[in-house]
Order: structure tokens, then C-alpha cells, then sequence
């Protein structure tokens, strides 16, 4: 087992076997047995996968640690903050209940009441707890999450409050697995005030800090999403600061987010960006690789619309589909539809101006590619960014 293995699972066997070895010892505090939760965490978010497993147990040996103690630990306001720290981290809501109607906790309401809030889901009782509390004036262990909370609270109504959030957060608690998820959250808020500049900045210092992450993943879907959505897509000159930017990661690394950013790009319209990346990607991979077919089949599909329209259609109708992903079967499918009907003659018909709300005639595009692509798979994206949006909930 790697060495950070080794200390995730001794972090975790600690709180099991430390009593039973060292009958004599004092019992530690909440504050304390949460300190532990910090350090599995922070194993995390180098990537160890052990830690990441140990994590629900080690919550809810937490939780029983918590109701056990002395009612008299309660009075140290570490304790009650520690509280919050375990409920905000996954912690059993009904643990944090079982305390406070013991009349136990001591720590200000509105912090309490609006991380139970959150954690059950009801946003706006939340905001109306935590949206005055000024995070920088509280302990920082504590201030790091709830300022993690309110960026998430106002990330759709106010980009820029849930940026200085965000900020916050990594500022509170550099190295830790908070600060690696602000980073994960901030890198999709800056893509939508469209902040190339703040973007960029996130991702490589991601990429130096956080690139073994558990969630790593998450992230890539993140960075290929802000992207291939915003208007980066449309310039170009910006795409070398972008290979600057993943020529950070092994091979690897770089075809499955190059992959992940020509689809996205392609499924949103963006096909100069799908075809640059799906250009990168087949300079990266051999002859005969899923991969490089894959590639092959988003730059045909993003130029089926532009002057080497005859070209991509026969690149298409090579593509193997048999070797595609089975939601890229189906996006071949559309595509193939579209480059045999882009560009097909139109039947002759008296010139007339349309009016507003009428369909289409001869005199418009029978086919917008980019509309027909994403109908195709619009469904498929949204449910995928849910999807993210509740895990990033239950985080």
C-alpha cells in the first residue's frame, strides 16, 4: 500500500482501536476527532482512493463519538463548531438534531439552522441563515465552510458574490480539500461571467495542486464545459494559451480532456473549437486507437458545415461504430443526417419574404447543424450537469 494509503487507513483505525489500546487515556473532543476528518480529507484530495472509501464509516463513527460524549465538552464553542464541520462534510443531520434538542450546542443559530437547511436541500431557508454571516469574522476552519456554502447558494443569481465566496474558501483553508473544491466550483463560475484570464489562472493552479484529486474528474468535466459554452469557444487566439495550459498533464490526461472538450464543443454548436480539439487529439494518439477514431469522428462532424463539407461526409461514413461510445453511435447518426442534407438542392419555389412565426422556406437553411446536434443530445448534457450539481450538493 502507497504511503498516503497507509495514513488514511491509520487515520481511520485511530478512532477505532486508540481506546481500546490506551484504556487510560482521556476520551478526545469533537473538535479533535473532526481534526481527523480533516487529515482523511486532505488524503482525498491527493487522490487516495482508501481515504475516500474510509470517509462515510469514519462519519458515522463520528457521530456516535458525538452523542456519547460528555454533555460538559459542548460548552467549548471548538466543539459545537466541529459540529458543523461534520453535518457540512456528510455528517447524519439527525445526529446534529439529537444534539441540539439536548440544548448542547453552543454556536450562533443562524449558522446552524442554515447548514441543516442546505444540507436538506431547502436553498432559500439557508440564504435567509447564512446570507448576512460574514465568513472572515469566524473561526477559520468554520468560515472556510460556510463561505463554500454561500457561493453555492447565490452561484446562479450572483456570479460575482459566489466568486469572492469562493475565494474565500481558498484562502481559509489552502491544501485542504475545501480549497479544492472552491477551486472545482470557481473554474464553472468564471467560465460563465466568461473570465478567461480568472479561468486560466484556476485551472493551472488546479493543475499544480489538486491534478490527483478523487475528483479530478469532476473538474475535467467542469473546465471541458466552460470551454466549449462560452464565448472562448469562438476565439481562436485563445486556443495556444489553452494547450499551454493541459500540456501540464501526462498523454493521458490530455486526450481525455482534448476528447471531452471536441464533443462538448461539437454538441454545442462550437465546431471551430471541436475541430481544434479534435485536431490535438489525433497529433496525440496512434493509428488504430479508439481514441483517435473517436477524433476522427468529432472533426469530420464539426466540418460537414464549412467548405470541406464532401470531404468530412466521407470521413464519416468511414467512422466504425462499432468502436464509438454508444452515445457517440447516436450523435454519428445525426451527423450523418445532417451532412447528407446540409447542402442538398433545394426544390424550386416563388421567392417570398417569410413572416414573423411562419416555418422555414426555400429561401432559409433547410438544416441548422448545430441546432440539429444538440436536440439530439441536449437531455443527455443537462442531465449530466444535474447530475454534478447534486453531487457537488452532497459534497
Amino acid at each position: 500500500m502507497s504511503r498516503a494509503g497507509t495514513i488514511a487507513v491509520a487515520l481511520f483505525v485511530l478512532l477505532g482501536s486508540a481506546r481500546a489500546e490506551q484504556a487510560e487515556a482521556p476520551p478526545r473532543e469533537p473538535y479533535q476527532l473532526v481534526r481527523t476528518l480533516h487529515a482523511l480529507q486532505d488524503e482525498i484530495a491527493r487522490g487516495n482512493l482508501d481515504a475516500h472509501n474510509a470517509q462515510p464509516a469514519l462519519l458515522k463513527r463520528l457521530g456516535e463519538e458525538f452523542q456519547k460524549a460528555d454533555p460538559l465538552v459542548w460548552k467549548d464553542p471548538r466543539n459545537s463548531r466541529a459540529v458543523v464541520t461534520f453535518l457540512l462534510s456528510g455528517g447524519s443531520p439527525q445526529v446534529v438534531d439529537a444534539l441540539r434538542s439536548r440544548g448542547l450546542l453552543t454556536i450562533d443559530g443562524a449558522i446552524l439552522d442554515g447548514a441543516v437547511a442546505y444540507v436538506e436541500g431547502r436553498a432559500d431557508d439557508a440564504k435567509a441563515r447564512l446570507g448576512s454571516i460574514q465568513a472572515r469574522d469566524l473561526p477559520p476552519t468554520i468560515a472556510a465552510e460556510v463561505a463554500l456554502v454561500q457561493s453555492a447558494l447565490v452561484a446562479q443569481t450572483d456570479s460575482k458574490a459566489a466568486i469572492e465566496r469562493l475565494d474565500e474558501a481558498r484562502l481559509l483553508m489552502p491544501g485542504t480539500l475545501v480549497e479544492e473544491a472552491a477551486l472545482r466550483r470557481e473554474i464553472f463560475v468564471a467560465g460563465q461571467v466568461d473570465d478567461f484570464d480568472k479561468f486560466e489562472a484556476l485551472a493551472q493552479k488546479y493543475f499544480r495542486r489538486f491534478r490527483h484529486s478523487i475528483y479530478a474528474g469532476n473538474f475535467r468535466q467542469r473546465l471541458a464545459l466552460a470551454v466549449a459554452r462560452f464565448s472562448f469557444a469562438q476565439a481562436s487566439d485563445r486556443f495556444p494559451r489553452l494547450v499551454a495550459l493541459l500540456d501540464q498533464l501526462d498523454g493521458a490526461g490530455q486526450r481525455g480532456l482534448y476528447l471531452l472538450i471536441a464533443r462538448t464543443a461539437l454538441v454545442r454548436g462550437k465546431v471551430e473549437m471541436a475541430d481544434l480539439a479534435a485536431e490535438r487529439v489525433l497529433g496525440l494518439t496512434e493509428e488504430g486507437s479508439t481514441e483517435r477514431e473517436r477524433a476522427r469522428f468529432y472533426r469530420a462532424a464539426a466540418r460537414v458545415v464549412t467548405s470541406a463539407h464532401e470531404e468530412a461526409l466521407l470521413d464519416l461514413q468511414k467512422i466504425e461504430v462499432g468502436r464509438l461510445p454508444e452515445r457517440d453511435a447516436e450523435l454519428l447518426r445525426s451527423a450523418l443526417v445532417v451532412g447528407r442534407n446540409v447542402r442538398k438542392a433545394l426544390p424550386s419555389a416563388p421567392a417570398q419574404q417569410d413572416q414573423p412565426g411562419e416555418a422555414q422556406t426555400s429561401m432559409r437553411p433547410r438544416i441548422d447543424f448545430s441546432r440539429s446536434l444538440a436536440a439530439v443530445n441536449r437531455a443527455q448534457v443537462l442531465l449530466d450537469e444535474s447530475k454534478e450539481q447534486l453531487k457537488e450538493r452532497a459534497r
